[in-house]
């Protein structure tokens, strides 16, 4: 029995469930304090929206965004694992890349032929160029402009910028692309606003090929992802949070964290409850597991953090837009999902009776279909009203599938705070680490500093085992492993190694 104050977890997102979740397991009792009235952060569930229909009433419950687990989210699926959850995931099949132009909408399917190529990587996108749909996208300058694109690309190869230092600075992507041809440019920036969420002007360099090294380039697998097969309440938050309180820990909403202080070797920890009571709690270890304009505010607010946290260099925060469109019929060719270019104001969407029991059921039903599609700006674009985004997003979709007009049949808009991570990679020490200037505080979270390769779930999912591991160490008691990624296909190893090689010869150089 550990007689030491519990420790207290600040932030209910996947990586403060984490971190409840693996010291309720070892038995120190976390108690975790998240300012919404929802659990989760950016895969919390939101509000539930009701039709009416055969064998209804039919409820569709939102959330944040649709998320996938992609090929190395390893500790992810341990995570889910744990739950029980493992066998429940719905393989992606195909998804569509979609580009709006003069008046066309062009469609080809690229997700399959990537991880199914024949060509290990980082030489598997060459499958793309024997599907004629990819072809007939792409203009004479695109073929001109290869090599430029394949050199641009495997600058990934010869930079790790989450695990070493770069000389990138604060290029943006923008300054990469603007010499690119257009098909291609507008295929690259698709596929990175769907993982990164921001447009090229937005995004550092470090950043995107951090993005490429993780999700794509040097593995064909890494490409394959899965999707929870329901809704994320039903399908993660409630197995994840029922585990935490069946193993001790205590879990509250609507408690907003507004002040930390040191003394004594403990942390106070003080509160506002649902009720607009101030609270207080002492604890000897604090995990902080905020988004980071949350995690800037509280650290410089804090008289004890201010004057280290002002020192720091903390991510924008990015807002996104959720739409859902109901349909009467279903569409009739097309992927489960895609991504979108040129002048389509959506940025992803997903077919959810593909993959989810609810949807599928009322598909099933009443022979309707209901899609979600992602916007991630730019912020000229989010400021406009509701009903204007709404508009273009179901003229988007109709451009995409012409037979789904006259078939509307209902329509939602959620609007996420601007707590996306714009995402950069830093390694050096103006960046906060799961290690924090403070003793007796640890973070977590996807935007934080820490030496391995994942991404967003999955960074968030690591950084939360590395902070219950940082406190378990304090009480002597075993971690928790954090698996690896997994290691980069023999030709892209060899590529790696050869461009690092290369890097370092050009260094000395310089220095003589």
């Amino acid at each position: 029995m550990h007689t030491d104050a519990p420790p207290l977890i600040i932030g209910g997102g996947l990586a403060g469930l984490t971190a409840a979740l693996s010291l309720a397991e070892r038995d120190l009792q976390p108690l975790l304090l998240e300012a919404k009235p929802r659990l989760g952060g950016r895969i919390a569930g939101a509000e539930t929206v009701t039709l009416d229909g055969p064998g209804g009433p039919w409820h569709f419950p939102a959330e944040h965004g649709i998320h996938a687990l992609w090929g190395q989210y390893h500790n992810l699926r341990m995570l889910l694992r744990r739950l029980g959850l493992r066998e429940t995931l719905v393989p992606a099949r195909h998804e569509d890349w979609v580009h709006g132009e003069a008046g066309r909408v062009l469609r080809a399917e690229a997700g399959s032929a990537v991880r199914r190529s024949l060509f290990p990587a980082p030489l598997h996108y060459i499958a793309l160029l024997f599907r004629p749909r990819f072809l007939a996208m792409m203009t004479p300058f695109d073929f001109l402009g290869l090599p430029r694109v394949t050199g641009s690309l495997y600058l990934a190869l010869a930079y790790d910028p989450l695990c070493e230092p770069t000389p990138l600075g604060e290029r943006t992507v923008a300054e990469l692309f603007a010499a690119w041809p257009p098909r291609m440019s507008a295929f690259i920036s698709a596929l990175m606003r769907s993982g990164l969420a921001a447009r090229p002007e937005e995004v550092p360099l470090s950043g995107f090929l951090a993005f490429l090294r993780f999700y794509t380039l040097l593995r064909r697998d890494a490409w394959a992802f899965s999707y929870l097969p329901d809704e994320i309440e039903s399908a993660l938050l409630s197995p994840l949070t029922n585990a935490i309180r069946d193993a001790g820990g205590t879990l509250r909403t609507n408690a907003c964290v507004t002040r930390l202080e040191r003394s004594a070797e403990q942390w106070e920890v003080y509160w506002q409850d649902e009720a607009g009571n101030q609270q207080s709690t002492r604890t000897p270890h604090v995990v902080l597991a905020l988004d980071a304009p949350a995690a800037k505010a509280l650290l410089t607010g804090s008289p004890t953090t201010a004057s280290a946290a002002q020192q720091l260099t903390f991510p924008q925060g990015l807002e996104t837009g959720v739409v859902r469109l109901w349909f009467s019929r279903v569409p009739s060719a097309g992927a489960e999902s895609g991504i979108c270019s040129g002048n389509l104001s959506i940025d992803n969407f997903f077919w959810l009776h593909h993959f989810q029991r609810g949807a599928a059921a009322w598909h099933r039903a009443t022979g309707g279909s209901v899609v979600e599609a992602h916007i991630y700006g730019p912020p000229e674009v989010l400021a406009q009203p509701d009903a204007t985004l709404l508009a273009q997003a179901i003229t988007d979709l109709q451009r995409i599938h012409p037979e789904l007009r006259g078939s509307l049949i209902h329509q939602t808009i959620q609007r996420n705070d601007p707590s996306h991570t714009r995402f950069g990679a830093g390694f050096d020490e103006r960046h906060l680490g799961v290690t924090s200037p403070w003793p007796g505080l640890c973070c977590c979270g996807d935007w934080l500093r820490y030496p391995h390769p994942a991404l967003f779930l999955e960074r968030a999912c690591v950084t939360g085992l590395a902070a219950a591991n940082s406190v378990l160490a304090a009480h002597r008691i075993p971690a928790w492993p954090i698996l690896p990624a997994t290691p980069p296909e023999a030709p892209a190893r060899m590529l790696e190694h050869g461009l690092r090689g290369v890097r370092r010869w050009a260094a000395r150089r310089k220095a003589s």
